[in-house]
């Protein structure tokens, strides 16, 4: 089988390996598509700090079943799967929790461990999510970022009439607006790239607001009444941009950070304590969120196709990924199919 190899910074190769040993607990899976994360465009352009190199990314999968290891039950060869990425040691303090997401030896296939940017991946049943109904294969790969966003909003708690903001109209800050809606939330997204505020608005029906308008407070009271927003969901990582999220919420409000930010952070403190706010961070997700995607895949709240902007076939992804990661290339999404 072929096995994309990113060598180095912006260095992709080819490379023939044996189909991989279905083993006891495992499933071989014959991968079918597999979307790029932002998280691997810098690992592409050399800049993501878990990453090292050489690797196969890809943790954004999906395919089918091509053999079934001794002992695994409730899977059949055929069936399209999703891969969840998440490789947690099952022993710590946090997976004895259910916090696998939070492992503290936590590995992901496609960053620490090899993903799905080749033929043929074998990984345990566990790492696995049958879906339910027939769908194009860049559909379930979709699956996954939207999870990061069913993640996030889980720890808002949100009631119907909350009024979110969410900071970043990238794929995962509209998944993290979209699954916010499915709560009951009026949600409004900041960014201050016009052509993602656009996309948002066209694709998604989404309101979005460029932060740097000279109008922009007057335009959030009035989303939110003269008020203040219940939470506050940032995923830019951009220290600016992080450090302002308290200001937009009122009392007792809460902040969900899920891009990371390599630096240090810092806050009003005397401001920040008066407002009394709940402060989370997320990492992945859990097998709940998928259940809870699906769930509203499955319903039509969720069309992940209308995410996707670019695609390329697997024979030429190791050309195009590298010329993916330019702002001039215009992607949103890209996916490779096989």
């Amino acid at each position: 089988m072929k096995a994309l190899v990113l060598d180095r910074a912006n260095t992709f190769r080819y490379e023939e390996r044996p189909i991989p040993q279905c083993l006891p607990g495992q499933l071989l899976v014959r991968m079918e598509a597999v979307c790029i994360c932002g998280s691997d465009l810098h690992a592409i352009r050399g800049d993501q700090p878990l990453f090292s190199f050489p690797r196969v990314i890809g943790h954004e999968a999906a395919g089918r079943v091509a053999e079934v290891g001794e002992g695994v039950r409730g899977f059949s060869v055929g069936e399209q799967v999703c891969l969840m990425p998440c490789i947690p040691c099952g022993t710590c303090r946090a997976c004895q929790r259910g916090r696998t997401n939070a492992c503290a030896r936590l590995n992901l296939y496609g960053v620490h461990q090899d993903g799905g940017l080749q033929e043929y991946l074998a990984a345990p049943a566990q790492n696995w999510l049958k879906t339910d109904r027939p769908a194009p294969a860049q559909e379930i790969a979709m699956l996954e970022p939207l999870t990061i966003g069913a993640h996030a909003a889980a720890k808002l708690e949100l009631a119907p009439g909350d009024r979110v903001l969410v900071t970043g109209a990238g794929p995962i800050g509209i998944s993290c607006a979209l699954n916010a809606q499915t709560y009951g939330a009026r949600v409004l997204l900041s960014d201050t790239n016009p052509g993602r505020r656009a996309f948002a608005a066209e694709r998604f029906r989404l309101l979005a607001l460029d932060p740097l308008d000279e109008h922009f407070t007057e335009q959030t009271a009035q989303f939110t009444e003269n008020s203040l927003f219940d939470a506050v969901i940032d995923t830019t990582a951009a220290k600016a941009s992080m450090e302002q999220t308290w200001r937009w919420i009122g009392q007792g409000g809460k902040i969900v950070f899920v891009g990371i930010c390599g630096g240090t952070l810092e806050l009003d403190g005397l401001r920040f304590h008066l407002k009394e706010p709940s402060l989370f961070v997320t990492r992945n997700s859990t097998r709940p969120d998928y259940e809870r995607v699906m769930n509203f895949w499955r319903l039509g709240a969720f069309i992940p196709r209308q995410f996707i902007t670019h695609q390329a076939a697997f024979d030429d992804a190791g050309q195009t990924l590298a010329a993916w990661t330019r702002p001039e290339a215009g992607v949103f999404k890209g996916v490779v199919l096989f």
